[in-house]
């Protein structure tokens, strides 16, 4: 029976599939030197060439070799602590390109588990927000399945909290039922998307891309409080084939950029710090917890405005910093 994702197996044979972090680092305390001295993990996916492997090595500690073709990586670096190579390894396999794996699966994906890793949650804590294939076909529209996956998991709120994703909110006083999707759906057509349809309308240069519900249009997931958006470019039938486009307001008017990667794995990417240009979404630089829910988020907002205040209310020392004066004095 095949992984859902990926699976490892080490130098005697042994296979997990899909395997936890937990489970990486049995694997590979269970190296020795003689007739077990490597393990690889790979996916099961025709047409994925990423892998990665773990050898002992003669005088103590462990290689790691990390491979991916369609990005142009290799990567070779020794390591001596089991926790801290399961857990890079996580996060590395996070980052691969899981897009249009067709069927339900029995795991978490590991995009996802790799943002749970990175926010302390448990997966075994995922549930299902609302009956996604009802409600998907009460709304006319398909979703990816990391953002399904994502919401079930951490629900409403904000990453680092800085960049809110959307999710589908109950009436008051009701569960979350069929039509949360359909009116999510709707509201952000009536409100984002109308503002950047008029945008289009107004000068086709400064939104270059149609707006959901055009097809292929643009359809908003997250953005924060500077007037950052994130959008899905919804082209082709495939939803897990989206690409995410970025608006970034301080770039204006050329604040388009685009990523070939779904939701989640951009949401790693933007966490990393690795890509200067999504430095204006703030959750990089952001000391916040790395999901702050959304019933947090007022204590959050409060506190850092105490800071703020306590900042500005310091009296002025000789040895206070330059860099705390104001830019004008």
């Amino acid at each position: 029976m095949a992984a859902d994702f990926y699976h490892a197996e080490d130098e005697v044979g042994v296979r997990v599939d899909d395997p936890s972090e937990a489970a990486i680092r049995t694997l590979l305390n269970g190296l020795d030197d003689t007739e077990n001295t490597f393990v690889i993990l790979q996916a099961d996916e025709d047409g994925s060439s990423w892998c990665a492997s773990v050898a002992l090595e003669d005088k103590g500690g462990y290689e790691v070799a990390l491979r991916d073709p369609s990005c142009r990586e290799h990567v070779v670096v020794t390591e001596t602590s089991t926790e801290k190579i399961a857990r890079d390894l996580i996060l590395w396999i996070a980052r691969r390109d899981f897009r249009g794996r067709a069927g339900h699966h029995t795991v978490l994906r590991p995009d996802v588990a790799g943002l749970a890793r990175l926010a302390g949650l448990n997966p075994a804590a995922a549930a299902p927000l609302l009956p996604w294939d009802q409600a998907q076909e009460v709304a006319g529209i398909r979703l990816p399945a990391d953002y399904r996956a994502f919401v079930d998991l951490f629900g409403p709120g904000e990453l680092r909290g800085e960049l809110g994703v959307v999710t589908p909110r109950p009436l008051p006083g009701r569960p979350v039922g069929v039509g949360a999707l359909s009116r999510m759906v709707n509201a952000l057509i009536n409100d984002t998307g109308a503002a950047f349809s008029q945008m289009r309308e107004d000068s086709p240069d400064l939104c270059p891309y149609p707006v959901h519900p055009e097809p292929g249009g643009l359809l908003y997931w997250a953005g924060n409080d500077n007037g950052d958006h994130c959008f899905w470019l919804t082209e082709g039938n495939d939803p897990d084939r989206w690409p995410v486009v970025v608006w970034l307001r301080g770039e204006f008017p050329d604040g388009w950029h685009h990523y070939d990667m779904g939701m989640a794995r951009f949401l790693l990417l933007a966490l990393s710090g690795e890509d200067s240009t999504l430095d204006d979404l703030g959750v990089a630089a952001s000391t916040a917890p790395v999901w702050v829910p959304s019933e947090a988020i007022p204590e959050l907002r409060d506190t850092a405005a105490a800071r703020t205040r306590a900042h500005h209310s310091r009296p002025v020392t000789a040895d206070r910093r330059a860099s705390d004066a104001p830019p004008w004095g």
